[in-house]
């Protein structure tokens, strides 16, 4: 137990520090970008220094952004957690807080790097309106990012699981199917073809002959469970792929088997027998 806590945790953090990672990517892309275009009158400066402050605008933002998300989205689950859109509606309301808290900060950084001598509240509306932009389009793309991570390591996942799951299965089915065969004397183990009720026997016919068994039909049946068969009729169950073809005797529906077996299919199994052969 304590040895999956350990993997889990160490799950975890891994998966933190490539999200943080990732984000931190997204976050200095978007000032690589923001420093080439120069915009907000920034004409004059270079594009080192401007990188520089955006650097510092975008940083910050992440700063306050991420845990945001993360307050929000927990504080919604606890107070609505059964509401249909809560993910989008945290989003839109974090956003708008973190827009909030972030553009009260930018003036200081803008003085940072300016030094305006304009009045400090002048420009919080002006900074707050940018910081709903800019934070907004890197929070959608971070969110989308994160949302795609998560689905392919879902994916990713759940196919290590079936590649892991699937030779066992196999491997079991072989074994109850070499199981049921050891039965058989060595000269009729072949490929099996079909098994016939009669009475307290079972008939198992393979391409190498037929055998009878004394054993009881559900009993076969419960052994090869899993494997490439159906049952057709009370007494009969055939190996999928040893039908060759069918034909009808009246209403009756009749499968012609690899051996030249005619096999019945009642009413019970019509149904079945049709979605197994993909017959009308």
């Amino acid at each position: 137990m304590k040895k999956n806590n350990y993997k889990n945790h160490d799950e975890s953090l891994r998966w933190t520090i490539r999200n943080i990672a990732s984000d931190s990517t997204i976050v200095l892309l978007f000032a690589c970008f923001l420093a080439f275009l120069k915009p907000f009158g920034m004409d004059n400066i270079s594009f080192v220094y401007a990188l520089g402050f955006w650097i510092s605008i975008c940083m910050c933002g992440y700063l306050v952004y991420a845990p945001a998300l993360t307050l929000g989205r927990a504080a919604l689950s606890s107070i609505a957690p059964n509401l249909k859109a809560k993910n989008v509606l945290s989003l839109v309301v974090s956003i708008l807080c973190a827009s909030l808290i972030m553009g009260l900060i930018t003036p200081f950084i803008i003085n940072l790097f300016f030094s305006l001598s304009s009045d400090y509240w002048d420009k919080v509306p002006f900074s707050i309106m940018t910081c709903l932009f800019i934070g907004g389009v890197i929070t959608l793309i971070s969110v989308t990012k994160t949302y795609v991570l998560q689905q392919n390591a879902v994916i990713t996942y759940q196919q290590q699981r079936l590649e892991l799951e699937q030779p066992e299965a196999t491997i079991l089915q072989q074994k109850m199917l070499m199981d049921f065969m050891s039965k058989l004397p060595i000269e009729k183990r072949g490929e099996l073809i079909c098994l016939q009720m009669d009475d307290h026997y079972l008939q198992v016919h393979t391409d190498k002959g037929s055998h009878m068994l004394l054993m009881r039909f559900k009993d076969a049946l419960k052994q090869l469970d899993g494997y490439p068969g159906f049952q057709t009729h009370r007494s009969w169950w055939v190996f999928t792929n040893a039908v060759v073809a069918t034909k009808r005797e009246g209403r009756r529906l009749i499968l012609l088997m690899s051996n030249g077996l005619e096999v019945p299919v009642s009413q019970t199994f019509l149904s079945q027998t049709k979605d197994k052969l993909n017959i009308s």
